[in-house]
């Protein structure tokens, strides 16, 4: 039985996440929730559904039918009873609630992320980019996500790497660059990027990563020869985090999926704290 009490960041942990923008946990996930979660994944993929989604289309969701490439399946939790289970443990949320310094933890929304073997190494490298970036309809810059890998994960396999203190930067917002492969030309593109900087994680199952949403993060490719990367994200909202009205350069209003999700406030705008969307997994003293 994992204890919760010795395993929440301490003071100092903190600390190293508000000077580097990342944190990784002790051992937070039990074994079997794992399982359960891995097994609730193998339905997904194979097109069984507990819940409905409320739209058609619009969102990530890998079919069998899109082949053997990454598997990007958004609002799993929403859809997966077995995935739920791991959304709800209370360690996960109120370890964000700490680092983020908010009382309240609210779910924004989650993916899951497959990166099989045998890929295009080009391919399967998932590109330097910041969530604020996806985010412009989100009024808080404080939020941030918890990545948990279903197995080992190291960089033969692929793990999510950092680049260190990233967070401090507000010039980034520019990176919708996941689907961008080319490392390297991101790197000249950011600007005082250099190999000091670079942290690839290596954690056993059952850590949890933690980034800051201005956070510069990607993945190298799956190297190893028979072992699937599998991880959730779960994106979370601080206690501070509403809706607000954002327009790109070209004059379009931005629209996050959420916005379709979610109920209307008083004010016809999309209410990010509709607890069938967004529930509250946190709330502290």
């Amino acid at each position: 039985m994992l204890d919760a009490r010795t395993n929440l960041p301490t003071a100092q942990d903190v600390a190293f996440y508000q000077e580097h923008g990342w944190w990784v946990s002790p051992k937070i996930i039990p074994d079997d929730v794992l399982e359960t979660a891995a097994l609730g994944a193998e339905r997904h993929y194979a097109g069984e559904r507990d819940h409905p989604m409320l739209i058609n289309g619009g969102y990530l969701d890998w079919q069998a039918e899109h082949g053997n490439t990454i598997r990007l399946n958004d609002y799993v939790s929403l859809q997966n009873d077995d995935i739920r289970q791991l959304l709800e443990l209370p360690i996960v949320a109120q370890t964000a609630a700490l680092l983020s310094g908010s009382r309240t933890i609210r779910l924004f929304h989650d993916q899951l992320i497959c990166k099989p073997p045998g890929l295009d190494m080009v391919d399967s490298v998932v590109g330097w980019h910041v969530d604020a970036a996806y985010w412009k309809t989100c009024s808080s810059r404080n939020m941030l996500t918890a990545w948990i890998p279903f197995q080992d994960c190291d960089g033969e396999t692929g793990a999510l790497s950092f680049l260190d203190g990233s967070h401090r930067r507000t010039d980034t917002e520019w990176m919708r660059t996941f689907n961008e492969h080319d490392m390297a030309t991101l790197e000249h593109s950011i600007g005082g990027v250099t190999p000091a900087k670079r942290v690839q994680l290596r954690l056993r199952r059952g850590q949890v990563s933690f980034h800051h949403c201005r956070t510069i993060h990607g993945s190298e490719p799956n190297r190893s020869a028979d072992r699937d990367r599998l991880a959730l994200a779960l994106h979370f909202q601080d206690d501070s985090n509403r809706y607000v009205t954002h327009f790109e350069e070209s004059g379009r209003r931005t629209v996050h999926i959420n916005d379709l999700l979610c109920r209307q406030d008083a004010d016809g705008n999309p209410d990010y704290s509709d607890p069938a969307i967004c529930p509250v997994l946190w709330s502290g003293p």
